[in-house]
């Protein structure tokens, strides 16, 4: 098993993943972990912003998850959790986390309510292309998993998590 994937493990084992799935109790218990508040931020216009399907804002004093609302609940849900990945393996300490995106006018049009100079650091969902995505999106999969989300969940959940 590559290390990547340890690694993901041992973070999953830290935390409260609820069994049946909930995503909100999740995003709830992580950020009563983490002493930080996580600001959930639905939104259908995803898409203008160089396409990702869900974006992290770290903040001075909160989080905020901005995500697609305009697809399937279980999308929704992986979207959350692939950006709660970057928060629990310290993505934004990789030197790629990037504020451009904040002050991009096309984003303050989009959320006029959040100051740019706010965010220390911007993290997109979009694609794979990097180690970082990669491992955020196997992360959200295996929390999901974790959580027994759906009957296809409890299979993939006894072939993850088999204790040996």
């Amino acid at each position: 098993m590559g290390t990547s994937v340890g690694r993901i493990k041992k973070a999953i084992a830290q935390l409260p993943v609820p069994d049946p799935w909930d995503c909100r109790r999740f995003v709830e218990d992580v950020a009563e972990l983490r002493g930080r508040p996580i600001i959930l931020l639905p939104v259908g216009i995803l898409g203008g912003l160089a396409s990702p399907c869900g974006l992290w804002l770290v903040r001075e004093h909160d989080d905020v998850i901005i995500y697609e609302d305009s697809t399937s609940e279980y999308h929704m849900d992986q979207i959350v959790c692939h950006e709660i990945g970057h928060m629990v393996l310290g993505h934004d300490r990789a030197p790629s986390s990037d504020t451009g995106l904040a002050s991009d006018p096309m984003f303050r049009s989009v959320f006029p309510d959040i100051d740019p100079l706010t965010v220390r650091a911007v993290l997109g969902r979009s694609d794979y292309g990097n180690g970082l995505e990669r491992e955020a999106e196997m992360f959200a999969t295996m929390v999901m998993v974790a959580g027994g989300h759906g009957q296809r969940g409890q299979n993939f959940r006894n072939v993850l998590f088999k204790q040996r």
